[in-house]
């Protein structure tokens, strides 16, 4: 049996000594993808795309969302009905940024 978690740090991955051992290099491997899924940026206004649609507790079920950022906390509004939602444990989730066209304001000097 070898570790089923894979929340390691950085910072212990880092110590590590090399081996050979299959199991160890597989659980390295998928401590460092979730590491780097956890730290994907994301924006105030962001529009995202879930993998797997959520269903809630109001009943809604739903897979794109647009992000909206105070301070640390997060929270998602359905671009449709605008209402908010909490999704736990959102950076271990599968998603991808939806592309949205802005429009700049053309300034004339």
């Amino acid at each position: 049996m070898g570790p089923c978690e894979d929340d390691c740090p950085r910072s212990i991955l880092d110590l590590l000594t090399p081996t050979e051992n299959d199991h160890a290099q597989d659980w390295r491997r998928r401590c460092r993808a979730r590491l780097e899924r956890r730290s994907r940026k994301i924006e105030d206004g962001d529009r995202i795309r879930l993998e797997t649609p959520l269903k809630f507790v109001d009943g809604h079920t739903g897979s794109e969302f647009i992000v909206e950022k105070r301070g640390r906390r997060l929270s998602f509004r359905d671009p449709e009905t605008c209402q908010r939602y909490r999704i736990t444990g959102f950076r271990d989730l599968a998603w991808q940024l939806v592309p949205v066209t802005k429009v700049h304001k053309t300034i004339f000097a």
